[in-house]
């Protein structure tokens, strides 16, 4: 049946390529949607250049002071950036789609030639069965497959990383950073007043209502 299949037509031999070729692109999303929601689920320890490039990014513009006010668009921008095998990740989901239409439009287009032509009916009933199990075949595959929910949460892993994680990260690190700036002022104005001080006990003495208004000041300031 197979090789009778094979040598009817061209179009039959068209068909089965646009099938292979879909089932080649099929495999390649499948294994790169698992790969991309597994390291986005753990983006702090992931090595994946996007991400990594992604997490730079954000880090960036919170260091100049650019807010992201819609974490969502930043998200989804740098998600179309993302290739896959050197091409982009909406190529293969396009092609995967193409395949199948050309699969029926294939089968179609054959039935029709081999009527045309005053083939037998059963080389026309083939080609065009061969061309619609082969679409429904590949959009079965697409129905198992579920790009769109398979992106939706691969998006929601950065974006969630982005707003909760990352965020309250840089967060933290400014307000220690603030801290450590804070103590350092405190510690040298302590200095100050110290060396003040002593200056002014060798040069003169300190009398109390200059020692009452130092003390004031480094309350209020320590307060």
């Amino acid at each position: 049946m197979l090789e009778f299949i094979m040598g009817n037509t061209a179009f039959v031999k068209a068909i089965m390529v646009c099938c292979v070729l879909g089932i080649i692109s099929w495999m390649v999303l499948t294994f790169s949607y698992r790969s991309m929601i597994k390291a986005s689920g753990q983006i702090g320890k992931t090595r994946k250049k996007w991400l990594v490039s992604l997490k730079k990014k954000y880090e960036d513009y919170h260091e100049m002071d650019v807010k992201v006010n819609n974490v969502e668009t930043f998200v989804d921008k740098c998600f179309r950036k993302k290739r896959i095998c050197g091409l982009p990740c909406a190529f293969w989901k396009t092609f995967y789609h193409m395949m199948i239409a050309l699969c029926a439009v294939i089968g179609a287009a054959g039935a029709l030639a081999a009527s045309q032509r005053g083939g037998d009916l059963s080389s026309v009933i083939i080609t065009y069965i061969t061309g619609v199990m082969a679409a429904v075949g590949l959009w079965f595959f697409d129905i198992l497959l579920r790009p769109e929910e398979k992106e939706h949460r691969i998006k929601m892993n950065m974006n969630d990383y982005l707003e909760n994680v990352l965020e309250n990260s840089m967060e933290e690190k400014d307000g220690e950073a603030e801290g450590r700036v804070s103590r350092e002022q405190k510690r040298r104005l302590v200095c100050y007043a110290r060396e003040n001080s002593r200056r002014k006990i060798k040069e003169e003495p300190v009398s109390l209502e200059e020692k009452q208004v130092l003390e004031d000041v480094l309350q209020q300031f320590f307060a």
